[in-house]
């Protein structure tokens, strides 16, 4: 006995747009880039996890993974702050929120 298939069914009457369903469902250059870069930076966070724990190294006295850290401050950024990209869109959520539906 064959399982029934999915009905698309649209609230406006209209039939569904099937190859944007199907596209939705396949995986996108986007999906896949996203996938390698999170893949390599596991890869290489659990390699210098192990070099630190391990003391390991490729056979040149040097270890797996170097971590970069600057010894000398770049001047040209002597006033740089970080900006908190997160916190930004939370504040302007909240405006946005409050604008739209000022309270009494």
């Amino acid at each position: 006995m064959s399982q029934p298939r999915p009905q698309m069914q649209s609230l406006n009457g209209k039939r569904p747009n099937t190859q944007r369903v199907q596209q939705d469902s396949t995986p996108t250059q986007h999906d896949d880039l996203i996938k390698f870069i999170c893949d390599s930076w596991n890869k290489v966070s659990r390699e210098f996890e192990h070099s630190n724990q391990n003391g390991a190294d490729n056979g040149k006295g040097r270890p797996c993974v170097l971590y970069y850290v600057e010894q000398d401050p770049n001047p040209q950024l002597k006033d740089f702050e970080p900006f908190d990209l997160e916190a930004w869109w939370g504040k302007r959520l909240v405006e946005n929120i409050n604008n739209a539906h000022p309270s009494s």
